[in-house]
């Protein structure tokens, strides 16, 4: 027998006689919060971790599903949502991180962060460069929750360094899995072609620093790319200069596509995936 409660919450029972061993199993409701364009990444996330669930809804802003699991906390393990509330208004915040301690102005949100690693499908072998890592929530990110060989990240603000030392401290990352230090994109000066992946949050040039200082970091942003990215080695960008991305990143050299762009604090920013070009791969 399927009775359904309000508009979503399904509470199914099974009835058998005493001859035939009577048993009841409950179906509970929950409701995702999600940054703007991101359901396709929280649903992967969702159904590789909860196989079982059932999708009901999936809106611009939430998804909707059932699930036998009655725990709001059995949940904690979603990293790229932001929200989750179950059918009794029981609310568990899931961008927060036990580790963030410290913050800088136009942060990335973690939950954000977790969606450019999914996007840079990062692997346990891989060396991952964030050169803007701010409070250093990418970095941690891809060390905790993908277990990526290594980090190295660097920032032009000596406050956000120390942040992001002390952020790396309370996530207990080992020393030896990262390197931290301060640099101007523009005076960076790692040569060593060993990186697999960059993945950063750019300068935006609204909330922090000038749109017209952005096009001298992005150009050093693509120099610092073609030095230090193995073969296969790819980007995985997030900004609001769109039209400045594209440009530095010319279409000779790099292949340049934008799979994603997120309704973040009234701004529209989009996720772009940056190749070598295929006449560029043999370098």
């Amino acid at each position: 027998m399927l009775q359904q409660f309000g508009s979503f919450d399904l509470v199914v029972k099974y009835f058998r006689s005493k001859e035939y061993n009577q048993f009841t199993m409950a179906i509970y409701s929950y409701t995702l919060k999600i940054l703007q364009g991101t359901s396709e990444y929280v649903l992967k996330e969702l159904k590789e971790k909860y196989p079982n669930i059932q999708i009901v809804k999936v809106g611009k802003a939430e998804i909707l599903f059932n699930s036998d699991v009655e725990d709001i906390n059995s949940f904690r393990n979603l990293y790229s949502p932001t929200y989750i509330e179950d059918s009794d208004g029981r609310i568990l915040n899931l961008s927060k991180r036990e580790w963030r301690k410290e913050y800088v102005p136009a942060g990335i949100n973690p939950s954000l962060a977790y969606i450019l690693c999914m996007v840079a499908d990062l692997r346990e072998e891989d060396i991952v460069y964030d050169p803007f890592c701010g409070a250093g929530v990418i970095p941690i990110t891809a060390l905790k929750h993908f277990n990526v060989k290594r980090v190295i990240c660097s920032d032009i603000s000596g406050k956000a360094v120390e942040k992001s030392e002390i952020n790396f401290k309370a996530a207990c990352i080992d020393k030896s899995r990262y390197r931290l230090f301060r640099s101007d994109i523009r005076d960076i000066r790692l040569n060593k072609r060993n990186v697999d992946k960059i993945v950063s949050n750019l300068p935006f040039g609204i909330r922090v620093g000038e749109h017209n200082d952005n096009k001298e970091i992005y150009l050093s942003l693509e120099k610092v790319a073609e030095r230090v990215l193995r073969r296969k080695g790819f980007l995985v960008l997030l900004t609001q200069e769109k039209k400045l991305l594209r440009e530095v990143f010319n279409k000779e050299d790099w292949n340049v596509k934008s799979v994603l762009r997120v309704n973040e604090g009234g701004l529209l920013p989009e996720v772009f995936v940056i190749k070598r070009s295929n006449s560029r791969n043999d370098l």
